[in-house]
């Protein structure tokens, strides 16, 4: 209880006096206090961690003593993220910064087994849902996934969705601004669609809605009959 007190009250120091990466935010963007009240929870020591984005949840893997991976477009960033960090005797030792856009950075990355990943990049649709493709690819059993700003409905298009009705994926928390997954499984996330029968209506279904309903029968007897050659 009092290792968490202490990361708390380490997020709230943070928070008030965060590194001045995002000019437009006079500081740095950030999410609900509760996302990194929970996170915190999850990152221990040694941890190993991914990110899309950078800011205060970057400062708090490092001081979390985390494997951490930040994926982040601007250079500029880092550089001020890493000023920040040395200025107030913050090890980035265990931090590793990506600069490039996530969509290539990310399938490029040799990582597997991460205990949890943070999806705060690029907010621009469908970039969160790729971000989450491939980060959540690398999480071991049990792994966690964050995805912020899930009132956008960039982030959440489809996703959220998705997540909702696979029973491999278990929401762990909700709030409005940001919701977190744990993954059953690990593994690459890319498979047919018909190992996902839990999202609806099959696709060929869809299909014979669409058709005039006189030529149903005709559609279907052609499929029977190139089935028996």
């Amino acid at each position: 209880m009092q290792v968490l007190q202490d990361r708390i009250s380490t997020i709230e120091r943070v928070l008030a006096d965060p590194p001045q990466v995002h000019p437009r935010a006079r500081g740095a963007w950030s999410t609900d206090p509760a996302c990194y009240e929970y996170m915190a929870s999850l990152a221990k020591p040694g941890c190993r961690t991914l990110e899309t984005g950078l800011g205060v949840s970057t400062v708090l893997f490092a001081l979390w003593g985390c494997d951490h991976t930040c994926v982040v477009h601007d250079e500029a960033e880092v550089i001020a993220c890493q000023q920040y960090l040395d200025s107030r005797g913050i090890s980035s030792e265990a931090v590793t910064f990506h600069v490039g856009s996530s969509q290539k950075i990310l399938p490029n990355l040799n990582l597997q087994d991460l205990d949890l990943v943070f999806i705060d990049g690029c907010h621009g649709f469908p970039v969160p849902t790729i971000d989450w493709f491939y980060a959540a690819s690398m999480l071991r059993a049990d792994g966690v996934a964050v995805l912020d700003d899930i009132q956008l409905p960039h982030v959440r298009l489809g996703l959220l969705e998705f997540l909702k009705k696979d029973p491999r994926w278990t929401r762990t928390r909700r709030h409005p601004k940001w919701v977190a997954y744990q993954r059953r499984q690990s593994g690459d996330l890319g498979e047919e669609w018909e190992r996902r029968a839990f999202i609806g209506v099959p696709l060929r279904s869809r299909y014979e809605d669409l058709m005039p309903h006189a030529a149903r029968p005709f559609v279907k007897a052609v499929g029977r009959r190139l089935r028996l050659l």
